[in-house]
């Protein structure tokens, strides 16, 4: 049950295309900062609040964990918004046809 935490990153791609498209490559560090938080924080024991940036952290660990859709509806919601508000940017855009 990863989509949800994909879901958010492929936003804030979204984002940063519509807002400012030369930024869009920045969606890359995101998802290379996303992915070191989760595989070497742990063992380098960074604190909870440096784990928490990561939406991988918020899913329920499945299989042997209980499913909880509480983290999964969040992220959902939170990657419309962001998809949202990234078309809403692109939309204003100048852009030639």
């Amino acid at each position: 049950m990863q989509l949800p935490a994909v879901w958010v990153i492929g936003g804030v791609a979204v984002l940063l295309h519509g807002v400012l498209a030369r930024a869009a490559v920045a969606a890359w560090g995101v998802a290379g900062a996303v992915l070191l938080i989760g595989w070497v924080g742990p063992a380098l024991d960074v604190p909870q609040a440096v784990l928490d940036v990561s939406p991988f952290g918020h899913l329920p660990k499945l299989p042997g964990g209980s499913m909880e859709w509480g983290p999964v509806g969040v992220l959902t919601g939170l990657a419309a918004v962001l998809v949202a508000a990234g078309l809403a940017g692109l939309r204003r855009r100048d852009i030639a046809a």
